[in-house]
This record gives structure tokens, C-alpha cells and sequence, in this order.
């Protein structure tokens, strides 16, 4: 019976037979004269005692249950050590390469293999020397011996490294290495398999999912979000036919192919039978975890006879879905045409922000009864080519979900400061107040952006006001108070936006260096209508004073209005019966006429 040859750890198609084993000792000058030499070097050490030192030398002694790459290292430690009980037979190296294997599984560095080989040069060399100063020449032909080894033992574990690392690679570019499902390139090729045999008739369903996490999800560590995904992969897994094949399009995206479909409805079948799986886990499994689940689908051919066309309606349904609310929508003509829509929409904002098509409008806020302007708000205006005005919200929305709302703030900070530097040569003191999102909060290096914003263009940083929403400050979770603070200390005011609508917790006005309440105009706007609307900011002005806050109105449309705000205690409104929100050149024209009818009257 004839034994197999050993085999590289890892590596199947790895064979160190005898032939290679010659090859390799050739390759490394290791002739029978070297070889003699190692083995007179064995007669003389002891190889327990040469893997205790090397441990030592890198302070693996005593690492047996230290992690995993600890282990893993000693162990490969205890088998180099081994190195002058070689009988030059295959087995050794094999064993030497699968420890190495192991360690490198595990995470050890690449470089670790050298380094072992030379500690442990140094210390056979320690061993035949010592300290003496006179040298036989067989001691030197040992040491010679030795090292040759050393770049023997050193060319074969970085080939095992090498291999290894191509091994990853390989495995990378066809499954996803968590979930071990088939990656976005191997999906690519197994719809174009599956296309094929639609050609011949039948149809063939795919489905998109997608979904968007909360801030809870974004601070799990690696591992949890893997052990997050992997479960959802196996419930959607059990919702699917057998034949159904699912894959992982990225970190929150998943296909699922449907072949052999009797009915075109079974993809919006599949499709709700997918989100509701994935959210029963989440509910039940991880329900502290916030997130949204919704899918999009579509069939061929009757929507597409090309992977990249198929995937693109399955695409074009999952937008319309996110955009709508619903959790599943199919392909269909609106469906493509709203998708069009909204991506051409997408892309025309983002490009008016980095060609700056943006505008500020200023929209006065005036003190009480005197009506002197003492600031305005910075209101976002936009009007496209085609001469239609885009409403503020729906830019944010837009500029939030593709991750540009810290460039927006930036812009809008550097143009209310040139704004500010316009209306002081025009002798005007006002303030003027931006807007801040959730975002801003957790950039540390704003503070320092709004300070040398000011001074290069030689404004006061007290003329700006900041203002923040409640939801913002609660979305932050965790939010930087120590942002504020800084914002705070460089002179700017603080503001808090829309008070009323949203949380409204008393802690705000406690923790945080507000300066003023923003009443939204909301609940002013009826306060001539609503017993109980006067009532809500009638309290919300006591409160703001009982804090030593300044208190603006929004909204104030009528005499009437600002009446009953007088009445409250209300020192400072903005609306439109003063006016509405201008381009800075009109607003210096309304407040030098103002001030000339001061003089006047």
C-alpha cells in the first residue's frame, strides 16, 4: 500500500513530494554536506528548549488560550523549533506549512515566518557559540547549514502565504465570505445562466432588497453587524422556494433569483414574503435596532432580456418603493419613469451645489412693538435653469439621502458671512441666522470653519445665530455638546428652531447654551384661533424666560397675531406682515426705506 504524499495545509492541490523536496533543497544550496552538519547540530540541542526560548523572544510563553492568533503562533513556534530533528523527508515541511497556514488564517502578519526564522538562527547561533571568542570550523558549517535552511524554510511559507492570499481572492470575487452566498459578481453571472434558459421560454423573476438602518445599527461593532446580516440572510433564505437563488449585493442589499415562474405575480409574492421576514426578525430577534425593509421586482423578458437590464427594473421598482413608503413595488412604465425622474433629479441638486446655484433670502425678524429689525433668517432658495423654484425641503431631502448636507451647511455659513460683511458696509447691524442639521454637530472641526470664515472676511462672529432643530438634537444620539460649546465660546448665538414641535424637553434648555426659542409657526399662526394654541405658547414664552431665553415668533401674518404676542411677553417675530424673504440687495433697500420712515415719523 502506498502512502500519499503529504500535503500543504489549505492548499489540496499543494503536493510536497520527494522530487519537490529535492528541487527545493537544490534551489537553497542544501546538499548532503549541509545536511550531515544539521543533524550533528541535533545530537546537541534539544528541541523543547530551542521552542521555549523562541516563545520567549516574542513573548508567546504561556499563550496557549490567548486568543486565537496567540495559540496558533506558538504552536508554529514549537514546530520550527523542530528544525535539527529533520530526517529530510517531506513530512516535516508539510507539518511546518500547516501550522504556518493556521496562523496566517488566523491573522498573524506575513512577516512572521522570518522572523521566527531569524530569532531562531540567533539562538542555535547563541547555542554553538556562547561566549566564546574562538570558533571551530564545523560549528561555522552548522551555523552555515542552518541559515541556508532558514531561506529554504523562508521561500516555503511565503509561497504558503502567497497562496493563501490568492485562495481569499478567489473566494472573494464569487461569494460573499459572511453569508456564504454568491457576491455581486457571481450574481451577474448566474441571472445571465438563468436568462439563457428563459430564451427558450418560461419566465424568470428578480427581486431587489434593500435596507436602511438608524443610527443604532451604524455603532455595532463588525461582528454584530455580521451576525445581523448573516440572520437576516437565513430568514429570507427559509421564505424562498428551493430553487430560488439569493444574493448578496452588498452590506444591506440582497437579489433573490426566481426561475421557472408559472405567474409573473409570484415575484410580488416573493418580494412581500421577503420584507415581512426580514422585519418579523428584526422585531422579534433585534428589536432594539431601527430600520426600514423594502424591495423592488421585476420579470423577464417582459421587462428585460439582459442581466444588467432585468437588475435596472428591479432597481427602478426598489427606488419608487423607498420613495412612496410601500415595501414592495414591481416594475412597470410609471414605475421607470418616476425612477428617471427622481435620479435626474438627484443628480441636477447635487450638481447646483457644486456649480453654487444656490441662493440665501433674508427674511426679517423684527423687535416688539417697535418693529426695528434686529436680524433675519437665511432662507435656502434655488431656481432651476428652466426658471421652476424648488422648495427648500425637498433639496434637503435630497442632499440628505446622497450625504451632502455637510457641504451645504459649509456654503451656507460662508455666504451668511459674506452676507453679514455686505450689510455692514451698507451700515447695517442686523444678525443673520443658519440652519444646522443633526450632522454639523458631530463635525469637530466646525467650530474652527466658522472662525476663520469670520475673520477672513472681518465679521464679528456674535452677528451669526445658529439655529438647531429638537429632532436634530435627539437623531444625534449621543450628540457633541462639546461642538455647541465651542460654537458657543467663538461668539455665536445659539438658537433652538421649531420649539414645540418635537420633543421639547426641558433638559435642552438645561444642558445645552442656548440663547433663544424659535416658536414654530405652527401654533402661532392660530393663536387668534385656538384657546388652546394660545395656551401652548403662552407656556412656551414663560418658559423661555424662566430660562433667561429671548423668545422669536414665527409666522406672524396679522395685527392681530402680533398683538396677543405683545400681550405674552413676545419681543421678536418674524413673518410675513413684516415681510417676506428677499435677496440681500432688495432687504438692504426694505430696511433703509424702513429706517427712513422711522426718521420721517
Amino acid at each position: 500500500m502506498n502512502t500519499p504524499a503529504p500535503r500543504l495545509a489549505g492548499h489540496p492541490g499543494q503536493i510536497l513530494d520527494e522530487d519537490a523536496l529535492a528541487r527545493l533543497l537544490l534551489r537553497y544550496g542544501l546538499g548532503q554536506g549541509e545536511q550531515a552538519a544539521i543533524r550533528a547540530f541535533g545530537r546537541i540541542v534539544r528541541s523543547d528548549e530551542l521552542a521555549a526560548a523562541l516563545c520567549q523572544r516574542f513573548d508567546l510563553a504561556g499563550k496557549g488560550g490567548d486568543g486565537i492568533v496567540g495559540p496558533a503562533l506558538s504552536a508554529f513556534c514549537g514546530e520550527l523549533a523542530r528544525i535539527a530533528e529533520w530526517s529530510f523527508s517531506p513530512a516535516w515541511p508539510a507539518s511546518l506549512a500547516a501550522r504556518w497556514s493556521e496562523c496566517y488564517l488566523a491573522g498573524a502578519v506575513a512577516e512572521f515566518p522570518f522572523m521566527a526564522i531569524e530569532g531562531l538562527i540567533a539562538i542555535c547561533q547563541q547555542r554553538l557559540f556562547g561566549e566564546r571568542a574562538m570558533v571551530y570550523r564545523l560549528e561555522l558549517d552548522i551555523l552555515s547549514a542552518l541559515v541556508r535552511l532558514g531561506w529554504c524554510l523562508g521561500g516555503l511559507l511565503s509561497d504558503v502565504s502567497i497562496e493563501q492570499e490568492q485562495a481569499f481572492r478567489l473566494c472573494a470575487e464569487d461569494g460573499d465570505p459572511v453569508l456564504g452566498i454568491p457576491n455581486r459578481r457571481r450574481f451577474l453571472t448566474l441571472l445571465a445562466n438563468h436568462l439563457r434558459i428563459v430564451d427558450k421560454g418560461g419566465q424568470l423573476g428578480l427581486v431587489v432588497l434593500a435596507v436602511e438602518w438608524g443610527r443604532s445599527v451604524d455603532v455595532l461593532a463588525i461582528d454584530e453587524r455580521d451576525h445581523l446580516r448573516l440572520a437576516l440572510s437565513e430568514a429570507m433564505h427559509a421564505a424562498l422556494r428551493p430553487s430560488d437563488v439569493l444574493c448578496a449585493l452588498g452590506d444591506d442589499e440582497w437579489a433573490v433569483i426566481l426561475p421557472d415562474l408559472h405567474n409573473p405575480a409570484q415575484v410580488s409574492l416573493a418580494g412581500h414574503k421577503l420584507v415581512n421576514a426580514c422585519e418579523a426578525l428584526r422585531s422579534n430577534a433585534f428589536s432594539r435596532l431601527r430600520g426600514r425593509f423594502c424591495a423592488g421586482g421585476g420579470w423577464a423578458p417582459e421587462h428585460a432580456a439582459d442581466p444588467l437590464g432585468l437588475e435596472h427594473a428591479a432597481r427602478s421598482a426598489l427606488v419608487v418603493a423607498k420613495a412612496s413608503g410601500r415595501l414592495f413595488d414591481v416594475y412597470c412604465a410609471d414605475v421607470a419613469a418616476k425612477a428617471r425622474l427622481d435620479a435626474s433629479f438627484e443628480t441636477e441638486v447635487a450638481q447646483a451645489l457644486e456649480a453654487r446655484q444656490f441662493q440665501l433670502h433674508l427674511q426679517p425678524q423684527v423687535e416688539l412693538p417697535s418693529r426695528r429689525l434686529v436680524g433675519a433668517e437665511a432662507l435656502l432658495r434655488w431656481h432651476r435653469p428652466d426658471g421652476r423654484s424648488v422648495s427648500p425641503p425637498e433639496i434637503l431631502r435630497v442632499l440628505e439621502r446622497i450625504g451632502l448636507m455637510p457641504e451645504l451647511s459649509r456654503w451656507v455659513i460662508q455666504q451668511a458671512v459674506q452676507i453679514l460683511a455686505a450689510l455692514a458696509a451698507a451700515g447695517c447691524d442686523a444678525r443673520v441666522s443658519v440652519n444646522l442639521v443633526a450632522e454639523d454637530l458631530s463635525d469637530p472641526e466646525l467650530p474652527i470653519f466658522i472662525r476663520q470664515t469670520c475673520e477672513a472676511w472681518r465679521i464679528d462672529a456674535s452677528r451669526l445665530c445658529f439655529e438647531l432643530t429638537e429632532g436634530g438634537l435627539v437623531s444625534t444620539d449621543g450628540m457633541s455638546v462639546r461642538t455647541l460649546e465651542a460654537l458657543k465660546q467663538g461668539g455665536g448665538r445659539l438658537a433652538l428652531d421649531d420649539f414645540g414641535t418635537g420633543y421639547s424637553s426641558m433638559d435642552y434648555l438645561r444642558r445645552l447654551p442656548v440663547d433663544e426659542l424659535k416658536l414654530d409657526k405652527s401654533f402661532v399662526e392660530r393663536i387668534t384661533l385656538s384657546d388652546s394654541d394660545r395656551s401652548i405658547v403662552e407656556l412656551m414664552v414663560r418658559i423661555a424666560h424662566t430660562f433667561g431665553l429671548e423668545v422669536v415668533a414665527e409666522g406672524v401674518e396679522t395685527p392681530e397675531t402680533e398683538a396677543v404676542l405683545l400681550a405674552m411677553g413676545c419681543r421678536c417675530a418674524q413673518g410675513y406682515l413684516y415681510a417676506q424673504a428677499m435677496p440681500v440687495d432688495k432687504f438692504i433697500a426694505w430696511w433703509k426705506a424702513g429706517v427712513a420712515e422711522l426718521l420721517i415719523s
